[in-house]
């Protein structure tokens, strides 16, 4: 199985929203998502689900990276536990236990619990910092992970482990 962890786009500034959870992303954060799922095209990542914090900024950044995957069919679910400051990385990882060796699961969250899931999942001694639209993904077998790649959204270049 593969694992493609996104951080979510650029979102509005705090004063502009009535709380963290309805910050929404910013024009330029919808353009780069979309940048960004485009380059996973080219990669020929084909996920098979996506799960995402509930966070707006989250959300809305699941539902470009659906619409930028052409055939996408597979379910897109809110995860609560991929939020920000709700359940423990157990809890966070748990939709992977449902997917098949052949799945790629993508999944759509926040710093710092998106580092802290790269380096769990990808057995690092430091987490990963992720820029806002950033991508890593990591490959799982038999219970041990690897992380592949890290995607710059600024430069669309990957730096590979």
């Amino acid at each position: 199985m593969r694992v493609l962890l996104f951080r979510h786009g650029d979102a509005v500034d705090a004063a502009e929203a009535a709380s963290d959870h309805d910050r929404w992303l910013t024009e330029a954060g919808r353009r780069t998502v979309t940048t960004v799922g485009e380059m996973l095209g080219r990669l020929d990542l084909h996920y098979s689900r996506i799960y995402t914090s509930p966070l707006v900024r989250a959300v809305q950044t699941a539902e470009i990276l659906a619409l930028t995957r052409p055939g996408f069919d597979g379910p897109v679910r809110v995860h609560r536990a991929l939020s920000s400051n709700e359940g423990t990385t157990a809890q966070a990882l748990h939709p992977l236990e449902d997917a098949s060796d052949e799945d790629v699961v993508a999944m759509v969250t926040h710093m710092p619990k998106i580092g802290v899931l790269a380096a769990h999942l990808g057995r690092l001694a430091h987490a990963p910092a992720f820029g806002t639209s950033a991508a890593c993904l990591v490959h799982l077998s038999h219970g041990k992970g690897r992380l592949e790649w890290m995607l710059d959204p600024q430069t669309l270049e990957l730096r590979r482990f």
